[in-house]
């Protein structure tokens, strides 16, 4: 019987594969897409996400692949207004860096087929599960993706089931669990353009009237940039960027572009019984601040932690269910503030909120204090 099996091969699920392995434990990971996505999708892993990297083994080449962001600049009217310095925050990892996530999958399976060659199973899905009896734990049904006559249908034995499945999780849906919240009204536009800035390695918020425009940089002379728009605004990247920057982002050129909404959505609880869920499949936050991707990986690591303790850990589970939903909770509200201050100012507001930029970061401890809140680095 395997000790656990992770439904779910993004960031979340393989970190905790990677981690249940190195604690000497049989795991499997089911993801029904079988090859890694070109699309760049999340860039940002905060200091205490690259921590949980380090702890997999994977954190060096990580790093050396990405970008390190060691300052943030706001800018309004074309001037600087406020600027954070990450050489403050506590730790090794004094930057956020940027690194698109199917790079870090990349990274992350490579590990996982070093540490054990037949734990990833790509094209199969999860179907199901039903309890068993405590010496059979729980029997997992799954099947290869495309298998419409279901001849392929295999069933797994595990003592846990873990749903790392995002947030359109399966497994949630299985548990019959409510995933509560709300679906804010903002709409963002994102793409990846070759750079012909010159802010190098900074990453920009530029604080518009009209709505933010993000600027982070990426490995390769690539730049990201993330526009607020309202429902029925012409969602023209390029056009955009023009508009409220005063930068050039060559359409041709455009490696990547996506249209997002966010939502803020919890269940009540991330454990039922001995199935448990992980990352986006138990909260969902907004992407901006790139929050997301950071309190999944710290769940793997939480969760290996107390499954790897062995022995009845229900209590153990109880608490990690109540600290998570608890830090997904506080980083939701500040991913709501960051979206509030991104959206559109008319005449003289957008003059308050840019002096209350600037207001926030001209005191050192406040500086200090913004810069910890926006890496993560004071959650929980």
């Amino acid at each position: 019987m395997l000790d656990v099996v992770i439904v779910g091969g993004g960031p979340s699920g393989l970190t905790l594969a990677i981690l249940l392995i190195q604690a000497c434990m049989k795991v499997k990971v089911l993801e029904r897409r079988p090859e890694i996505g070109s699309h760049s999708r999340a860039i940002g892993i905060h200091p205490p996400a690259l921590d949980v990297l380090d702890l997999a083994g994977v954190g060096d080449e990580v790093v050396s692949r990405g970008i390190k962001i060691r300052e943030g600049v706001g800018i309004s009217r074309g001037k600087v207004i406020a600027s954070l310095d990450f050489g403050v925050l506590p730790g090794p990892h004094k930057y956020v860096l940027a690194l698109p996530q199917n790079e870090t999958v990349r990274i992350l399976r490579s590990r996982l087929h070093e540490l054990d060659p037949e734990a990833f199973l790509g094209g199969v899905e999860f179907c199901g599960y039903t309890e068993g009896t405590q010496q059979r734990g729980l029997s997992i049904r799954t099947t290869h993706v495309g298998d419409s006559l279901g001849t392929s249908v295999a069933e797994l034995d595990t003592r846990y089931l873990v749903g790392a499945d995002g947030t359109q999780s399966s497994v949630r849906e299985s548990m019959c669990l409510t995933f509560g919240g709300s679906r804010y009204p903002d709409h963002y536009v994102m793409g990846d353009y070759p750079d012909t800035t010159d802010f190098g390695s900074t990453a920009a918020l530029f604080l518009h009237h009209d709505g933010i425009v993000e600027s982070f940089p990426l490995p390769g002379n690539i730049r990201r940039w993330v526009a607020w728009t309202s429902a029925s605004e012409k969602k023209d990247l390029s056009e955009l960027v023009r508009l409220r920057t005063g930068h050039l982002a060559d359409p041709k050129s455009c490696t990547m572009e996506s249209q997002f909404r966010s939502s803020n959505r919890r269940v009540s609880d991330m454990v039922n019984g001995h199935v448990v869920l992980l990352g986006d499949a138990a909260h969902e936050v907004s992407p901006i601040g790139g929050q997301g991707m950071a309190l999944g990986l710290i769940d793997a690591m939480a969760l290996a932690t107390i499954l790897a303790c062995g022995g009845d850990v229900s209590a153990l589970l109880k608490r990690f269910s109540a600290q998570r939903l608890q830090a997904a909770k506080i980083a939701g509200r500040q991913a709501h503030l960051n979206m509030a201050l991104g959206r559109s100012f008319p005449g003289k507001f957008s003059r308050f909120r840019d002096y209350g930029f600037q207001t926030l970061v001209s005191s050192g401890n406040i500086r200090t204090a913004v810069a910890r809140k926006f890496t993560m680095t004071s959650l929980p």
